[in-house]
């Protein structure tokens, strides 16, 4: 029974390659949310409203600098590159929660969510990371659910990558 859930090395290689094009496809939410926030930046009032955190300041007579040319230069900075794109069209043929189970699990589990200290011995430290129950909980749903549409989630996204595919060509 043990033997039929050994992955080969093949397989493994494709899980990797699955997850890699998880973070490329999070370096793009990245680069999307960053656009999204550069937008909201203009000198409307719903932007003055944002960068003076909802009190709106009253009028100095002083009009500001034209910032448009910083912004234009961080846009093309966070530029999205045809890698990133296909990304997002690979991880869009999964469902929604395949999907953000996919995302938080690259995200945050096995990542530190902090290092605890004694103070009165402040060289032993002990690093808490994120488990499954953390991702689950952040995902409102079962630390088995959560496991289950991780596993789907790779498991299509290998499909959409060809993965699959080659494994029937190959036996």
């Amino acid at each position: 029974m043990a033997e039929q859930n050994r992955k080969t090395d093949v397989q493994r290689e494709w899980r990797r390659k699955a997850q890699q094009e998880v973070e490329i496809y999070l370096d793009y939410l990245f680069a999307d949310a960053d656009q999204q926030s550069i937008i909201g930046e203009s000198r409307s009032v719903m932007g003055i409203a944002a960068d003076f955190w909802g009190q709106i300041p009253k009028g100095s007579g002083f009009s500001g600098f034209c910032t448009l040319g910083h912004k234009v230069d961080r846009m093309h900075r966070r530029e999205v590159s045809p890698r990133q794109q296909l990304a997002a069209e690979r991880l869009r043929q999964l469902s929604e929660k395949q999907r953000g189970a996919l995302c938080v699990e690259r995200c945050f589990r096995g990542k530190t969510k902090v290092v605890a200290r004694d103070p009165f011995v402040p060289e032993s430290g002990v690093e808490i990371t994120y488990h499954d129950g953390d991702c689950a909980e952040m995902l409102d749903c079962t630390v088995q659910v959560f496991r289950q549409r991780v596993s789907d989630g790779y498991a299509r996204l290998e499909q959409v990558m060809g993965f699959v595919a080659e494994e029937k060509r190959a036996a």
